[in-house]
């Protein structure tokens, strides 16, 4: 499964410039990545998107009108990544891509023959559905708080009929 975060954020509030918008974008998985499961993204030059090594992780596409974004960006938490190898995907050859559990159980492997601990091991850890819903929680959280921490914004529980026009839009 994915995870997607699809921001209706006023650039006007904040920076009007969509290239930015979409590093911060960047910024924002790199940062959840880090902070659920110590996974080290990066960018690469001349490609949109969240990478580990040669796999795409996340993918970012904008929109904007009136400098109101909406799209944003999908996260390959579990999905499974089998129909990606019948197909070049966003038409990069050479590169692939690639799922956080997919990430942490070539980490796994690499640790267990070190002796470090399992990142997937816990409650749990035998029951992939669990394990799937536990990632999941765990990567909402991440993104959610790296997204208020770059774009410097606090969410809070509202009844989106309750809130005026000057609130509806950070």
């Amino acid at each position: 499964m994915q995870l997607i975060l699809y921001p209706v954020l006023n650039l006007r509030r904040h920076e009007p410039d969509l290239h930015k918008y979409m590093r911060d974008l960047e910024q924002v998985v790199i940062l959840a990545l880090a902070s659920a499961s110590g996974i080290r993204a990066t960018r690469v030059q001349g490609l949109t998107g969240v990478w580990v090594g040669d796999n795409k992780l996340a993918a970012i596409g904008v929109r904007a009108r009136k400098w109101v974004t909406y799209h944003g960006l999908a996260l390959n938490v579990t999905t499974d990544l089998s129909p990606y190898n019948n197909i070049v995907p966003c038409g990069i050859v050479g590169r692939g891509v690639g799922s956080v559990k997919q990430e942490l159980q070539r980490q796994s492997s690499g640790s267990a023959s070190r002796g470090d601990s399992d990142p997937l091991s816990g409650e749990g850890s035998s029951n992939p559905l669990l394990q799937d819903a536990r990632l999941l929680s765990q990567y909402r959280t991440a993104l959610l708080d790296a997204f208020s921490e770059v774009f410097d914004v606090e969410f809070v529980d509202a009844d989106v009929a309750s809130l005026t026009d000057s609130e509806a839009l950070v």
